[in-house]
């Protein structure tokens, strides 16, 4: 049998756990999509001090912020892995509702109804890295401020995510080579009978592995020797055993007839092998 070819060098495969993204990656992606998609009004993250925000921008803002989640079921039995919904909430904060004294719009700056729906078309959809696409959760309004004449309505959007377990990396040892038997009998190759010598650790080692079937005599073939009761044979290695209650004496020559198949020596890196060890 030639020897097996691997397609190209193979080190070893090592397994990372896929990063969640997390609260501040989705909101800094939500910023980013409404900042490219809406010039007319200020977006930024909600302020950490909101009673101290001033709006400045001529027409209003678009504002930020983690509404909270959820967390659904357990989906993987080995390790904690949950579906993790994001909501995050966009304050609109807007100088007029976009109509003329009560009547037909008045075109001078973005009106409150016509930032909402811009910022609803910019989200709506939205693939965020790691996360389902962005989807409209609810709109309401908040409340005007006479003192400034702010007009404030918060919308609601949400995108779903992964939750896993933190966990260090499995020290397992990378696969290097591996043993490829051949069973059923296919390829089996008959050896006649030749001599061999148990060694002082009472074991013979064959020339090959794999092997599906010996017989063993004494060394003039008369006597036959009983598998189980006087030796034993490891089939995988192609090694045989003495069993000292037996009747093969130490040290002694004996007589060995046996069949194998093809056992293929795989190993990661190619080079001069894979091999077949035994023919």
């Amino acid at each position: 049998m030639a020897a097996i070819v691997l397609d190209q060098p193979w080190a070893g495969e090592t397994f990372t756990p896929p990063t969640p993204a997390d609260i501040a990656a989705v909101e800094a992606w939500i910023v980013a999509r409404l900042r490219a998609q809406i010039t007319s009004v200020e977006v930024a993250h909600f302020p950490d001090r909101p009673e101290a925000y001033r709006l400045t921008n001529r027409a209003g803002a678009a504002l930020v912020r983690y509404e909270g989640g959820e967390y659904g079921p357990l989906i993987d039995a080995a390790a904690i892995v949950q579906e993790r919904t994001f909501k995050f909430a966009v304050t609109v904060m807007v100088r007029d509702l976009g109509w003329g004294m009560g009547s037909a719009p008045d075109g001078a700056t973005p009106g409150a109804y016509a930032l909402l729906e811009a910022i609803r078309i910019a989200l709506t959809g939205y693939a965020i890295p790691g996360c389902t696409r962005l989807y409209p959760l609810r709109e309401s309004f908040v409340g005007r401020d006479r003192q400034g004449g702010v007009w404030t309505y918060r919308m609601l959007f949400a995108t779903r995510g992964v939750a896993v377990e933190a966990s260090s990396a499995v020290n397992f040892p990378l696969l290097a080579q591996a043993t490829a038997f051949e069973r059923g009998g296919v390829t089996n190759v008959n050896r006649g009978a030749a001599l061999y010598t148990f060694n002082a650790a009472n074991q013979i080692q064959l020339p090959n592995i794999n092997v599906t079937q010996a017989s063993i005599t004494d060394s003039s073939g008369e006597t036959a020797y009983a598998a189980g009761a006087d030796y034993l044979l490891d089939t995988a290695a192609g090694s045989i055993t003495r069993i000292a209650t037996g009747a093969i004496a130490p040290a002694a020559t004996v007589s060995i007839a046996y069949a194998y198949a093809e056992a293929v020596l795989a190993v990661a890196g190619g080079g001069s092998s894979p091999t077949v060890p035994t023919n």
